[in-house]
């Protein structure tokens, strides 16, 4: 894997270091739509953003959940030091969870795996207010989890696991807005740390 700068944030921003970490999927990659955006959008509120890229050699084996963990922790030392930090995941990533909830690191969790045994048990025992955001036709989103306590979670009516509504390019734009103006709100909700 390999560990980028997305974006810098301006001078015109607190003196506070806020980092973000982006983090892809199996096959999506940071440029794709929703992760690109989000790229964009924590580096225009103050975030230096750090994204991970996965190289041929990479493949996460017997231990997804340390894998994953790994490449968050790769782009966090890549970055500078933080007052704050985030992370923001696509599906095979959202394995840090239970990584994230050790480290008391806040997430944006997109299509997280909730089939996944440790991931759901970690939610269901966290304190942290993540955002979880899921399509309801991504077998993997197993119906949002509505009945956990922890976190914030917004299904995406009729979006696959891409976050798209299938055959429809412009629904699929009007959700994931929906879905950037959740993010965006839940960044600039984050308490600060120091």
């Amino acid at each position: 894997m390999e560990s980028f700068t997305w974006a810098k944030p301006s001078t015109d921003h607190s003196a506070r270091t806020k980092v973000a970490v982006l983090l892809p999927g199996s096959g999506y990659p940071v440029e794709g739509p929703v992760l690109f955006w989000v790229g964009e959008m924590l580096g225009a509120l103050g975030w230096h953003v750090q994204a991970v890229r996965w190289t041929p050699a990479d493949l996460p084996g017997a231990g997804p959940q340390e894998f994953a963990a790994a490449a968050a922790k790769t782009a966090f030392a890549a970055a500078p030091d933080a007052d704050q930090r985030l992370i923001v995941a696509k599906s095979l990533s959202t394995l840090c969870i239970p990584w994230a909830e050790e480290e008391r690191v806040p997430g944006i969790w997109l299509t997280p795996l909730l089939t996944d045994e440790r991931v759901r048990s970690t939610i269901s025992m966290s304190s942290k207010d993540d955002l979880f955001i899921g399509g309801s036709l991504d077998k993997l989103w197993d119906g949002g989890r509505k009945s956990e306590s922890a976190g914030t979670f917004f299904e995406v009516p009729g979006a696959d696991h891409s976050l798209q509504i299938p055959e429809d390019w412009r629904a699929s734009q009007l959700a994931q807005t929906e879905v950037f103006d959740r993010i965006e709100a839940f960044a600039a909700g984050l308490p600060s740390t120091t």
